[in-house]
């Protein structure tokens, strides 16, 4: 942080909420602005072969989803993103067990850890999936 930024932050803290800067509003899709402060925020990415509990929250995405409010506080341009990993022995053992197809059981847990941390209030800017096509292609080039 520069002492800029410091200042602003005791300032913040001692004069109370008037003395923050206006949170910036998202527009998507989120895209580095030349000029600007650019963060890009993700966390590991959970994966799709259970429920997700406390650990998965605590240890992974709440720290990121914290440090994502704050970085829009401050008035930065902000990407949060994460999303599940689909790959694995432990999504087609867990298929197996389920019987069902790795697919079923990456779209069945997908869309539960979607729903949880919604009801959590994360506030991802992109939640994927790591059997996309496009994120395929990527990973493969």
């Amino acid at each position: 942080l520069t002492p800029e930024e410091r200042a602003a932050a005791v300032a913040s803290f001692t004069d109370g909420k008037g003395a923050c800067s206006k949170p910036v509003k998202r527009a998507h899709p989120i895209l580095p602005k030349a000029g600007e402060k650019n963060v890009l925020i993700t966390s590991a990415l959970p994966y799709v072969n259970n429920v997700p509990h406390l650990g998965n929250i605590i240890g992974c995405v709440l720290s990121a989803d914290v440090f994502s409010r704050f970085c829009r506080l401050r008035g930065w341009n902000t990407l949060y993103i994460c999303g599940t990993d689909e790959y694995g022995t432990a999504t087609e053992t867990r298929a197996l067990e389920e019987g069902l197809t790795p697919q079923q059981i990456c779209d069945k847990y997908h869309a539960l850890h979607a729903d949880i941390y919604r009801w959590f209030n994360i506030d991802f800017d992109f939640f994927g999936r790591t059997t996309t096509p496009q994120q395929t292609e990527i990973a493969q080039d």
